[in-house]
Order: structure tokens, then C-alpha cells, then sequence
């Protein structure tokens, strides 16, 4: 498809498909340069081939998909292209009076690899594929019942249902252009009722390797003292964990929020959380696999969680026998502009363990030789903690967590919990 033949193509002319393996492969041949780490395109395509038989991807869970004409939806010549991650999670509602909130598993989407090549931009096909992203993956009952007429006709429903999508709660991204793009990235033409950016706040410490030092050995002498039983988890061993954290995080949201996290107005929001299991908090550490010479996966270290065991216990599968909820913090590592960054994935901690756990962290950045460590979700009570200790809270500037939500509740009563990363 030529220039001048996609510039005669209005957006009735368009539709949003699933990708055809030829389609897939040039999408990512188009996404090197922006996300490829100076990585060959050999190792570029190899590394998302294998992301895409791990757990979170695999049965049709993962789905690229292509804006491209309804009478060549096959073409390698598409317009723009992103990728759709179907995942379990879970909604809390609070009924009236003091009854125990409705928690319910429900379907839902993680979007990413938003992608328009620089010879198509500027023509508004990246929020017009955005804008039909909802008529893809939210139940038809959640949409108005007219579909835009500027638009044409709405996505093939035999092909959206043979592609297990329709179904959704719920869909998010991570932004890194701001929060307006997506935003208008609405319903129709003209509403701005698209992803909304929510929870966009970092808790972030920067290395000072001298200070930090004499820091950990002091909370490393008084956490012996008080027999404290610190064990570092492979990644095997942090995905076992996130089994069991799943089921705890499906025990919280059952019970109202406490009145120390939450106001009166919050206690009364719809909760909602991915869970980490199935593979999805694992990819976040997958995520950084480089490959060896003979294109093997690599992880960049052996250790991605820390629990605190019950005294006298040296194995996970008696601690979780042992204990009904163990604390634990675990991680995954960023970099920027070389620097590297220890990213925590998920925290479980109450105000007695919690500062044993940043110190925790700190340690593990010292080994990892990072220049910062962040939270993208902290707990109130726990992020007065952290700010007593010298942590610095701050809007994030990227990565702007944004959600869409295909149900009853209206945004201000909506509430993103474990939102971590």
C-alpha cells in the first residue's frame, strides 16, 4: 500500500485485525530501533519469540493487532499496530451498610507497543486504532449501542469472538507520551473517555553508596538481634510465591480497606487489581533476559524477591506450610540512559516489617549496582514510612499508568490497588 493509496483511505476505509504471523514479524522489524537496546534485529525477534511461549502469552492470551484496510487486512503495508495481553484479575465492590465487600475474578487487558512508523504519523491512525481498541475488547453491552457512522461498520464480531476478546472489565497501559494522547483516545470522535491516568506517583531512593553502607549495616545488625530470617527467591521460587500472593490478595480484597490506607469516600470505591500469578509478575523479571552468543535466554541475576521467614525456617515450601502470609518484597530492574533501576513488582508488608524490607531492597541495589530503587505503588500508611526514612515521592514523568474501565462505576469511584508495575 502506497503513500498516496493510504492517502485516499478515510477511516470508514479502516479496521482493527488480528495479526497475521507475517504482520506480527514486521511490526516488531518496525519497533527495533524504539525499544531494541541496541540489540541486533536477530536477537530482537528471537527475545520476543521466546516471550511469547511463556505463561502470560501463550492459549491466545497475547494478540497483536493491526490497523489496516478492510480490503487488504493481510497486508505487511498496515498502518499501526499494538499488542493486547488478556489476564485474570479481580474486582471488589462495597455493598451497603457493613456487610463484607463482593469480590469477583473477572477478565481484563494490559496494552502495549503502541506503534505508528514515522512515514504514517500525523494522520490520526494511532488514536483511531485506540479508539476502535474498545470495540474490540470490551463486551459490546459496555459500548453504545450505535457504532461511529464516520467509522464505517464496527470490527468483524465472528473474528473478535474466534480471538476471545469482547469479554473485558477492564483495560490499562503504561504511558510514556504524557496522559492526553490516550485520553482522547475515546468512545466515539469526539469524547475524551478513553484511558484515564490514575496512580502515576513514584517512591524512589537514589544510591549513595557510602551512606547507604553504613546504613544497612546498623538496620543488618538490628535485624540479627531481633532474628529476623531474610531469604532471597530464585525466580522459580517467585513464582510459587505469587501463587499463594494471589489467593492473599484475593483474601484483602475482601475485606474493607482499613481506615489507616483509606478515607471514608475511598472505603467506599470499586477496588481492582491484576493478579500476579499465572505468569504475569514472572514477566516483568523474564522481561530482562538478554541472550547468549548461540541466542540462549539469560537472566541478568539469580535473586528477585526477599520474604522474611519464620525463625529456624530455610525453605520456601515450609514457610508458606508454616506461616498464613508471608512478607516479601520483589523486584525487576530498569535502565535509563545506562543507570540502572531496582523497580519493585510487588510488597507485602505491614508497618513492623515494612522498614526491614527497604533496607532490604537498598542491599539489593548495593549488589546489583543500581542508582535507584522505585515504588510505583505504596500504600498510604506504608508511603509515610518511607518519607520518614528520606524516600521522595513524585509524579512519574513516564510509564503513566492509565486505565479504561467498561463498567457501571464512574472513575472517581474506582480505585487501582498492587498497581506496582
Amino acid at each position: 500500500m502506497s503513500d498516496t493509496t493510504a492517502a485516499q483511505l478515510s477511516f470508514a476505509d479502516l479496521s482493527l485485525f488480528p495479526a497475521t504471523r507475517e504482520q506480527t514479524v514486521e511490526s516488531r522489524k518496525r519497533t527495533l530501533l524504539q525499544w531494541g537496546r541496541g540489540r541486533s534485529i536477530k536477537e530482537y525477534l528471537h527475545t520476543e519469540v521466546i516471550l511469547e511461549t511463556r505463561e502470560p502469552a501463550i492459549d491466545g492470551k497475547f494478540v497483536v493487532w493491526v490497523l489496516a484496510p478492510r480490503s487488504d487486512p493481510t497486508t505487511i503495508d498496515f498502518l499501526c499496530s499494538c499488542e493486547t495481553f488478556r489476564r485474570s484479575a479481580l474486582v471488589s465492590r462495597q455493598p451497603g451498610g457493613s456487610s463484607a465487600p463482593d469480590v469477583k475474578e473477572v477478565t481484563a487487558y494490559g496494552v502495549a507497543s503502541v506503534f505508528t512508523p514515522a512515514q504514517k504519523r500525523g494522520k490520526g491512525y494511532a488514536r483511531h486504532m485506540m479508539r476502535l481498541l474498545h470495540w474490540v475488547l470490551a463486551p459490546r453491552s459496555a459500548l453504545s449501542s450505535t457504532f461511529p457512522a464516520e467509522w464505517g461498520v464496527p470490527p468483524d464480531e465472528k473474528i473478535l469472538e474466534s480471538t476471545g476478546v469482547g469479554n473485558a472489565q477492564f483495560s490499562v497501559l503504561y504511558s510514556d507520551i504524557g496522559s492526553d494522547f490516550y485520553r482522547s483516545c475515546g468512545l466515539d470522535a469526539t469524547s475524551r473517555n478513553g484511558w484515564y491516568v490514575t496512580g502515576a506517583k513514584e517512591t524512589s531512593w537514589h544510591m549513595n553508596p557510602e551512606a547507604d553502607l553504613a546504613s544497612h549495616v546498623h538496620v543488618e545488625s538490628e535485624a540479627t538481634e531481633s532474628n529476623v530470617n531474610l531469604r532471597r527467591l530464585t525466580v522459580d521460587e517467585v513464582i510459587e510465591l505469587y501463587s499463594h500472593d494471589a489467593n492473599w490478595i484475593k483474601d484483602d480484597l475482601s475485606r474493607p480497606p482499613s481506615a489507616a490506607s483509606a478515607s471514608d469516600a475511598r472505603q467506599r470505591r470499586t477496588r481492582f487489581t491484576f493478579l500476579p500469578n499465572k505468569g504475569v509478575g514472572a514477566f516483568a523479571i523474564i522481561r530482562c533476559m538478554t541472550l547468549t552468543p548461540d541466542l540462549q535466554p539469560s537472566l541478568p541475576s539469580s535473586q528477585w524477591a526477599s520474604v522474611i521467614f519464620p525463625p529456624s525456617t530455610s525453605d520456601l515450601a515450609h514457610a508458606l506450610a508454616t506461616e498464613s502470609v508471608l512478607p516479601f518484597i520483589s523486584w525487576t530492574f530498569d535502565s535509563v540512559r545506562d543507570a540502572r533501576i531496582v523497580v519493585v513488582t510487588r510488597l507485602r508488608a505491614d508497618e513492623h516489617t515494612f522498614p526491614i524490607l527497604l533496607e532490604e531492597i537498598k542491599a539489593v541495589a548495593r549488589q546489583e549496582k543500581a542508582a535507584k530503587i522505585e515504588f510505583w505503588y505504596l500504600q498510604p500508611e506504608l508511603r509515610v514510612i518511607a518519607e520518614g526514612k528520606g524516600w521522595r515521592t513524585t509524579g512519574r514523568e513516564e510509564h503513566l499508568s492509565a486505565v479504561k474501565w467498561y463498567g457501571d462505576e464512574e472513575e472517581d469511584e474506582l480505585d487501582w490497588v498492587y498497581n506496582e508495575k
